[in-house]
């Protein structure tokens, strides 16, 4: 018999969106951080860090487990529109992103390798977490050297023709350029949050 603990083949990138995917950096840029729980928010998301995400599946093969401690009230189309192959999320216990992993390992198999994107603090995490995370600076969001390192972390190797910075690929850069230009048309069409999705809503 199968044992439900025994180790995956597949990549996993646990993220922990604040300081993350949005930044001060970003919040200077863009004028805002995803805050409103609504379609709106979309604009706020830093392009280039999500560029290094979406080189990561490429390159990687891996998906994305959100924290619970973000996404929780956030409507799952956001998640859908940033295109962030979402695998699930974490679950909601109290402690932090290391917490949060801790339970949602505790409850599946392990993944052969995976990384962590996160601001938290290294001692917020347990040893063997700290072996898997990749410190993401707040005041910057994800970065290229962040970006190796995940690979690094994931045993991909590194390409040659890194430079310069990913940009978005041209179906997600329309998708982000058509929310904003929403959001700044009809504000009144993205106040009303969106229902909360079925946790199958999540696995793409």
């Amino acid at each position: 018999m199968c044992n439900p603990k025994e180790i995956m083949s597949e990549r996993l990138i646990m993220l922990d969106v604040p300081g993350v995917l949005y930044s001060d950096r970003s919040q200077a840029r863009l004028g805002g951080v995803p805050a409103s729980g609504t379609l709106r928010d979309v604009r706020f998301f830093d392009p280039i860090a999500l560029g290094y995400i979406r080189r990561l599946f490429g390159l990687a093969g891996a998906r994305v487990v959100v924290s619970d401690a973000w996404r929780r009230g956030t409507p799952a189309a956001i998640l859908q529109q940033l295109d962030l192959q979402v695998e699930g999320m974490t679950p909601p216990v109290a402690g932090g992103h290391g917490a949060e992993i801790s339970a949602y390992f505790a409850a599946r198999a392990t993944p052969s390798s995976y990384v962590i994107l996160s601001c938290a603090p290294a001692e917020s995490m347990t040893e063997a977490q700290r072996e898997h995370l990749v410190s993401v600076d707040p005041a910057q969001g994800l970065t290229v050297e962040n970006f190796r390192q995940a690979l690094d972390i994931l045993g991909v190797a590194c390409p040659s023709t890194l430079m310069p910075p990913p940009r978005l690929d041209a179906g997600l850069r329309a998708k982000l350029a058509q929310l904003q230009r929403l959001a700044r048309e009809e504000p009144a069409r993205f106040d009303t949050p969106a229902e909360p999705a079925p946790a199958a809503a999540l696995h793409v």
